[in-house]
């Protein structure tokens, strides 16, 4: 993977059949993707149909984002999450693709406990050593995930290379916890960033709404951070359109961060 990449994703698009979305996505110049394994998980899109069309349209995809599954889970039920990344982690090695995007679970932040945080680091811990050459990123998205500290905690003490945070700081500000302080949390842990916008309470796309992320994606790049940024999209107007300009956005954003440094 290319350093700085900037990856539109097909997230903001689950409800849209795929394969017209990725040709969409081609005569838009869009390319380089974050693929949303939504459409193969849950409806049954068969992973040589998605093949032929990123083929026909020129597109590669250099990380997949996985379906719901929950590491707080203990045995017997924490094999249903087993099982599902099983076949997440065969689609993304059938694109060629080496980075897979998960949650950590749904567990409330009130339940979080000594407990807890012992079951989700045995078992991410299991995940990793079972497939060392997958980097699994973990995304802050509510309940105990969306406390830096938590995040930190968990993945610290799993211990693995390819078990690391995939940083959205906007989802940290929804949650209450301002991305910045978030990041000073958990930088040294990051592995890749998401990207959108925050106004009154919503999403919006990104270099729009209330929050200026350009401090904290500063922060990153002078630390030494060279991984993916996926733009998302997840407001109330049209999704190609907003996604479309976000993705130009962010590259004139972390081209205007990098000048100094070429």
């Amino acid at each position: 993977m290319k350093p700085y990449q900037i990856l539109p994703s097909t997230t903001s698009h689950k409800h849209e059949p795929l394969v017209p979305t990725l040709e969409v996505f081609s005569r838009l110049g869009l390319c380089d993707l974050d693929l949303n394994l939504n459409h193969l998980i849950e409806r049954g899109v068969e992973v040589e149909e998605v093949r032929r069309a990123l083929a026909s349209n020129a597109q590669r995809v250099w990380i997949v984002s996985g379906g719901w599954c929950d590491f707080f889970d203990p045995p017997p039920k924490i094999d249903e999450t087993f099982g599902s990344v099983g076949r997440q982690v065969a689609m993304a090695r059938a694109f060629g693709v080496s980075v897979l995007r998960l949650f950590f679970g749904r567990l409330p932040l009130h339940e979080y406990c000594r407990e807890a945080r012992e079951t989700i680091v045995a078992n991410i811990r299991r995940l990793a050593d079972q497939y060392p050459q997958i980097q699994f990123n973990f995304e802050n998205h509510g309940g105990a995930s969306s406390r830096p500290d938590v995040c930190r905690d968990v993945l610290e003490r799993v211990g693995r290379a390819n078990a690391r945070l995939t940083f959205d700081p906007i989802n940290f500000e929804h949650a209450g916890v301002g991305c910045s302080d978030a990041l000073r949390e958990v930088q040294a842990l990051v592995a890749h960033v998401h990207l959108k916008g925050y106004r009154q309470g919503g999403f919006c796309e990104f270099g729009e709404g209330d929050v200026d992320l350009t401090p904290v994606l500063r922060a990153l790049i002078a630390d030494g951070y060279k991984g993916a940024f996926t733009v998302e999209y997840e407001g109330a107007f049209d999704r190609t359109l907003r996604l479309f300009q976000g993705v130009r956005r962010a590259k004139a954003t972390i081209d205007e961060l990098l000048a100094p440094l070429r």
